[in-house]
């Protein structure tokens, strides 16, 4: 039987058929499927979500039931590309806020809610095998981090994950186990959750979408400075609880079981590493490091000792991952772990 693993994002689906090598690690045997949505004949450009704040409780349009049909049917497309005939157990990673069953999406920042989406998909493609729930786009990628062959995650203990991307996500491995985010996120935020203390959301400094449409109105190092905070802000609050670096709409905890827990490493995934990597971004990076310098030094020592050699920020305590298809390998990896 195929193990496919599927990543939906706001903009397209990616899947690819994943392979054990052995009981801890995963790696994908054929190139991934890639299907963008404005491909589709029913796809709508100018189609726009409500505020995350305002979803709750207001109907779904048909313009947005159609919307999501789209996202629905070029799922079904990946999935037909890489199985045939052949019998098959899938995976799916979405964005946004699941329903209460897990089985569908509630509210979602960069596209429709469609909160029968499993259902939707079960019926289109007469699966014999239920899909269990959607999982998390951001912690497969720690998934796919720590279980793929060339993994950021597979050789630490402490770990923190930051994937940009159309949107943001955020990854946590902490004292050898991976950690959902979801059940952290009454003592440290989601990138999407915190702000600036201009307003502005972490997210647009993180996300690829968010960079671009900056990078029109303010220099590289003010970007870079944002993300060496953000990264700051997780370093610190693992370590010492939630010290209010940012604004977020909900009250943390600053006591959680990790306290004292210094991170290993940092790995930056998705199209943020590869901008960051690019000559483009390369004046971005060097401002990144600037700043976590700069914090780490005006730190608690224990911090500074940890992440400062010869006054400047470790860079080897930053991976910039190449490991794109990390969300699918951590769906076929969860699935082969789990299931079969």
């Amino acid at each position: 039987m195929k193990i496919i693993g599927l990543d939906g994002g706001a903009t397209k689906v990616s899947g690819g058929i994943v392979e054990q090598v052995n009981e801890s690690t995963f790696r994908i045997i054929d190139p991934t499927i890639d299907i963008q949505y404005s491909d589709h004949p029913n796809f709508n450009p100018d189609f726009s979500s409500l505020p995350l704040d305002q979803q709750t409780g207001v109907e779904i349009s048909k313009a947005e039931c159609r919307q999501g049909k789209v996202f629905i049917d070029c799922a079904c497309e990946v999935i037909k590309s890489l199985t045939g005939n052949d019998p098959f157990h899938v995976a799916i990673a979405m964005p946004g806020i699941k329903t209460e069953n897990g089985r569908g999406i509630a509210s979602m920042a960069n596209g429709p809610r469609i909160p029968n989406f499993c259902d939707q998909l079960e019926e289109a493609m007469s699966l014999v095998l239920p899909i269990q729930r959607l999982e998390s786009d951001a912690d497969m990628c720690a998934w796919g981090e720590e279980y793929g062959e060339e993994g950021a995650f597979r050789s630490v203990n402490n770990a923190y994950y930051l994937g940009g991307g159309t949107g943001t996500a955020d990854g946590l491995k902490l004292n050898g186990t991976l950690l959902p985010f979801d059940e952290a996120s009454n003592w440290i935020g989601k990138s999407i959750k915190l702000k600036m203390i201009n307003g502005k959301s972490l997210e647009t400094y993180t996300s690829m979408s968010g960079i671009h449409a900056l990078r029109e109105f303010i220099t590289d190092d003010e970007i870079g400075s944002a993300l060496g905070q953000l990264i700051f802000e997780r370093i610190s609050t693992i370590y010492s609880g939630w010290g209010g670096l940012f604004i977020i709409d909900q009250n943390l905890k600053s006591e959680h079981p990790y306290l004292g827990t210094l991170l290993d490493r940092i790995v930056i995934g998705q199209r943020l590493s590869q901008f960051l990597q690019s000559e483009e971004g390369k004046p971005t990076y060097k401002a990144v490091m600037k700043t976590l310098t700069n914090q780490c030094a005006d730190s608690h020592s224990t911090i500074s000792d940890h992440f400062l050699v010869n006054g400047e920020f470790d860079s080897s305590r930053i991976i910039l991952s190449d490991l794109r298809a990390a969300p699918i390998i951590g769906l076929g990896a969860k699935v082969w772990m789990s299931q079969c």
